[in-house]
């Protein structure tokens, strides 16, 4: 989808800043962690698998590039997945990539960062 996508009779799209799109994914995967299984160990397949998957979910907004640039972007800012880490600790850790790639989590009005706000992370 282009990135400067528009309805009729709207103003263009600007795109989000692609370092920010990166730490948005990262945000919803952190919430997927946190209220799926987060007490479950990080299987080594799990970020790969949902970050896709939280991409494909943004891929169709006008504002975003595509899935797999904004998978390839994540997967550049997300941090190594320490051996034995549950999937709710490797939440926290994507929440500060994410904060690090400039993204505001506690501002955006998603349903994944409205459960992660719920859940009590910060």
């Amino acid at each position: 989808m282009n990135s400067n996508h528009q309805v009729a009779g709207s103003v263009p799209v600007q795109a989000e800043d692609p370092r920010a799109t990166a730490g948005r994914v990262l945000a919803m995967v952190a919430a997927h962690f946190t209220t799926k299984d987060p007490s479950d160990a990080l299987e080594p397949h799990s970020l790969l698998v949902c970050v896709s998957a939280e991409a494909h979910k943004l891929a169709d907004r006008p504002m975003f590039i595509g899935t797999a640039q904004m998978s390839r972007a994540a997967l550049a800012e997300a941090p190594e997945a320490p051996e034995g880490i549950t999937r709710g600790e490797f939440a926290l850790l994507l929440l500060k990539a994410a904060t690090a790639c400039g993204f505001d989590w506690r501002s955006d009005d998603s349903e994944q960062t409205r459960a992660l706000q719920a859940g009590g992370h910060a």
